[in-house]
C-alpha cells in the first residue's frame, strides 16, 4: 500500500510540475534583443542591434514584407510597452510607404500578412498578389500611406486592428508625417481590458492616450494564454526603410495556476493525507 501510494504521488507530482511549467509563459519582460527576424522575410538585425524591417537601398525595394518576433511566449494579462522607430528614405518619384505593425499573436498563427497596405500584417490584394492576414492576433499599426479601400482616415495615422484585418477598429491621425521626422516614440499599454496607444517625437509619454479601444481579454482575442510579440512592416509600389530602434515590454508577474494544476494539487494532498493515516495505523499495530 505504502509503495503504491508513493509511486502514485511521484507520478502525479511530476505531471503537476510539467503542467504548471507549460501553463506559465517563459517570460514577462522583453527587449529588442529578444526579437528575432523571421527567416525568409526582409527583416534583419543590424550590427548595432536595430531591427530593420524593410530596406529602401535594395535594387528593387518594392513589395517587401518583414517580420520579427519574441523567441519565447509572453504574458499578456496586463502590460506596458514602449518602443522607438524610424521611417527614412523614399521610393524615387513614388513616395514613402507603407508602415509597421506592433503584433500580439497566437504562437501558432502565421508570421505575416500582405505587403503594401497590408503592412506585413493584414489581409489585402495588392499589385503583387492577394494575401491572408494573421489570424488570432491584435495589431497596432503605424501607417504612412493612404489606402481608402480599407478605410484609412489619412496618409499618416495609428490604428488598432484585430485578426489580420487592416480595417482598423479605431484610428488617430498623426502629424507631422512619420517618414524623415523621426525617431518616433510609441507606447502601447493594456490594463486587462483597455488597449491604449500614444506616439510622440520626444521620449516623453503624453499625459493622455491618443487612441484607446476596449478589447476585453487579450487571451480570448488571440485564443491563447500567452502570445508571441513582435513587429511586421512592408513596402508596396512606394517604399521606405523601416526600423525599430528600441523596445521594452513588461507584464507584472503573479499568474494564477490553471484549474488543471489546482485539481492535481488537491488530489496529491488527499493522497498524502491517506498515506499519513496508513503510516499511523501501521505504527499502532507494530
Amino acid at each position: 500500500m505504502k509503495k503504491q501510494l508513493l509511486s502514485t504521488l511521484f507520478i502525479l507530482g511530476c505531471f503537476g510540475i510539467a503542467n504548471q511549467a507549460s501553463a506559465v509563459p517563459a517570460v514577462t519582460t522583453l527587449t529588442l534583443d529578444d526579437i528575432v527576424p523571421t527567416v525568409g522575410s526582409s527583416a534583419i538585425k543590424l550590427p548595432d542591434g536595430i531591427l530593420q524591417l524593410t530596406d529602401n537601398s535594395r535594387s528593387d525595394p518594392t513589395y517587401q514584407i518583414g517580420s520579427a518576433y519574441s523567441t519565447s511566449p509572453v504574458e499578456i494579462v496586463n502590460f506596458t510597452s514602449s518602443f522607438s522607430f524610424k521611417f527614412s528614405d523614399t521610393g524615387y518619384g513614388r513616395g514613402s510607404a507603407d508602415g509597421i505593425v506592433f503584433v500580439i499573436k497566437n504562437p501558432a498563427s502565421v508570421t505575416s500578412g500582405g505587403d503594401g497596405g497590408g503592412l506585413g500584417y493584414g489581409t489585402i490584394t495588392t499589385g503583387n498578389g492577394s494575401y491572408a492576414g494573421i489570424p488570432n492576433s491584435v495589431g497596432i499599426e503605424f501607417d504612412n500611406w493612404y489606402n481608402p479601400e480599407v478605410g484609412d482616415p489619412g496618409n499618416n495615422h495609428i490604428g488598432i486592428n484585430i485578426n489580420g484585418s487592416v480595417v482598423s477598429e479605431a484610428t488617430f491621425d498623426v502629424w507631422p508625417e512619420f517618414n524623415n521626422n523621426g525617431p518616433w516614440y510609441a507606447w502601447v499599454d493594456y490594463d486587462g481590458s483597455l488597449l491604449t496607444v500614444s506616439v510622440s517625437q520626444t521620449n516623453s509619454k503624453p499625459g493622455s492616450a491618443m487612441l484607446s479601444y476596449n478589447i476585453g481579454s487579450l487571451q480570448s482575442a488571440i485564443h491563447a494564454p500567452a502570445a508571441e510579440i513582435g513587429f511586421t512592416g512592408s513596402t508596396g509600389w512606394a517604399s521606405q526603410t523601416e526600423q525599430v530602434l528600441s523596445f521594452n515590454y513588461f507584464d507584472p508577474p503573479g499568474a494564477v495556476p490553471e484549474p488543471g494544476t489546482v485539481v492535481l494539487l488537491g488530489v496529491g494532498g488527499a493522497l498524502v493525507s491517506l498515506w499519513k493515516r496508513q503510516k499511523r495505523k501501521e505504527a499502532t499495530t507494530d
